[in-house]
């Protein structure tokens, strides 16, 4: 132990303070005396023997690590580490022997959880290279292995690099796998990502002979060993494939790959399992070692800290871009929504428009023509946010800009129908309903494309539905066709959107047709505003706690 330390071993510790920026290191022999002084510092302030007066010597039989989370318990080494001012404290120990200490001052943050295993990494790899100066043997041994950690740490500290500087996640993703194969000296590779909703594993990340092959293919959990793995969330270290029942042999005989050897860890994020990493076959033919298995583990904890921090981002990103549109489509819905109804003398009017999450699909109004004709429509656009809000904004500008020309709605419906085909994609349409209503002769004249059909109370129970006229706006050509009918004293005709009778509550039903029936019967005598109001306070009633999962719009009017 109380060799002189090589120059190896300053690099190593030189790399591990620069991994994690720690302001010193100090590394301490094991405790003989009442005198303990370091055989190695870097960057230390304090570089005096400590002379203890209590004794401490119990320390070279605790196998813990000592942090401040619980150096208190120990109050009796208290003096020794506020002197050198360390953070953590690592026993260098193996097969029961200790051989020193390694002792850090980290600035006094919180400590992290790679910090203390990638420490434990170390002080592994310094017990092993003193016990083999002690017992010299095996120097060339020792040299290939303290290069291998050089080529890790080196890794490590470019993989934590790249992880900051927010590199493009699958390449990221491919460098660990490749520096992966290259530090465990490795044939093949990959990395499986965990898809909850099919309960299988999906190649993200497939290097060596066989990868083009690989990667298509996805796992079910459970299945084979990365299957073990992503069910049990446990390492495994496998000499021997063919010896484990585990092992899946369908792979080989398909592909003609003879796997020997496995090395497969969990990838690990806030202690849930995220996928899987895994190496196949060394190339010179052994087995892989536990050593491996404990680096491949820490490149396990990159890895995953890599895909979250990828998911994170874009998550961030997306929630970004929601806010910004929410802000347009905010803006855009404003100017269209009506704030005061128009004056109709014959007709009591009322709306309300409550939107969701996604605002921007709905909208409602009314356009005085004349004296004696008004036109009102409804209607709800599939798509939300800015997109939603636009082609709203276009169909409310669209139809005031016609109606300054014509009343003829057949008209102006096959030309809206022409204009949103053209706007917008296959996957976007937009469903209508318009009328024009006439004061002197109370007739209502209409068009609905394919929206909820709009309710008639009259006299009698049971409300009329008024579903003339064609497909959704937008769809394909279409000839539209209208009806009229005739508004009686004390008629009542409710529009609504499909938020109103959709809206769900914790158990998956839904407000439902039957129930808004119901709500306008209840209350027929009152007014369009006090029928509105009993409706939303029915739906929300309905949903508690739940939010609403579309735009809310109703639209009643009443023959005076």
């Amino acid at each position: 132990m109380h060799d002189p330390l090589t120059e190896e071993v300053q690099k190593v510790l030189n790399h591990f303070k620069k991994l994690f920026d720690y302001k010193s290191v100090y590394l301490f022999p094991d405790i003989q005396d009442q005198i303990i002084s370091p055989i190695l510092l870097i960057d230390a302030e304090i570089k005096e023997p400590f002379k203890h007066q209590k004794k401490i010597s119990w320390l070279n039989y605790y196998q813990d690590v000592l942090t401040e989370d619980n150096i208190d318990d120990h109050l009796s080494i208290s003096d020794f580490l506020k002197y050198y001012k360390i953070n953590i404290l690592f026993p260098i120990r193996q097969n029961g022997n200790c051989f020193g200490f390694l002792g850090i001052n980290n600035n006094a943050r919180k400590i992290k959880e790679i910090e203390l295993q990638i420490g434990q990494f170390i002080v592994s790899y310094l017990a092993s290279f003193w016990r083999n100066l002690e017992l010299l043997k095996e120097n060339r041994e020792a040299s290939e292995k303290t290069q291998a950690f050089f080529e890790e740490i080196s890794s490590l500290l470019e993989i934590s690099h790249a992880l900051e500087s927010g590199e493009d996640i699958q390449k990221l993703l491919e460098s660990i796998i490749q520096t992966c194969m290259s530090i465990m000296n490795a044939e093949s590779a990959s990395l499986m990502l965990l898809d909850e909703e099919k309960n299988e594993l999906e190649f993200k990340v497939a290097l060596g002979p066989k990868g083009k092959e690989v990667k298509p293919l996805r796992l079910p959990i459970g299945k084979g060993i990365a299957g073990w793995v992503a069910k049990e969330s446990k390492p495994l270290l496998i000499p021997n494939a063919y010896e484990d029942e585990r092992f899946d042999r369908s792979f080989d005989r398909r592909t003609g790959y003879v796997t020997r050897s496995i090395l497969c860890v969990p990838l690990i994020y806030n202690k849930k399992t995220v996928g899987v990493l895994q190496a196949l076959n060394r190339k010179d033919g052994k087995s892989f070692s536990q050593e491996n298995l404990h680096a491949f583990t820490l490149f396990a904890t990159l890895a995953a800290l890599a895909i979250e921090n990828s998911r994170l981002i874009h998550r961030t990103i997306e929630k970004e871009k929601f806010e910004k549109d929410l802000v347009v489509a905010t803006e855009i819905q404003r100017l269209i929504i009506p704030h005061h109804l128009p004056k109709v003398r014959s007709l009591e009017l009322s709306g309300i428009y409550i939107p969701s999450r996604g605002i921007g699909g709905d909208f409602y109004s009314v356009f005085p023509v004349n004296e004696d004709q008004t036109v009102f429509c409804i209607a709800d656009v599939t798509g939300k946010g800015v997109t939603g809000a636009l082609l709203v904004s276009t169909l409310h500008a669209t139809i005031k800009a016609y109606l300054d020309f014509t009343s003829d709605l057949i008209l102006i419906l096959q030309k809206l129908n022409h204009l949103i085909e053209e706007l917008s994609t296959s996957d976007r349409y937009i469903t209508l309903f318009i009328a024009s209503y006439d004061q002197k002769t109370s007739e209502l004249t209409y068009v609905n494309a394919g929206h909820n059909p709009p309710l008639l109370f009259s006299k009698e129970k049971t409300p009329v539905k008024l579903t003339e006229g064609g497909v959704c706006l937008g769809v394909l050509p279409y000839e539209y066709t209208y009806a009229k009918i005739t508004l009686e004293p004390n008629n009542i005709l409710l529009m609504y959107t499909d938020g109103v009778v959709e809206a769900m509550n914790d158990q998956n039903v839904m407000f439902g047709e039957k129930n808004l029936i119901q709500t306008v019967l209840d209350k027929r005598n009152q007014s369009c505003e006090v029928i509105q109001d009993e409706i939303t306070l029915r739906v929300l009633d309905h949903c508690a706690d739940q939010p609403l999962n579309d735009d809310y719009t109703l639209f009643i009017l009443r023959r005076k």
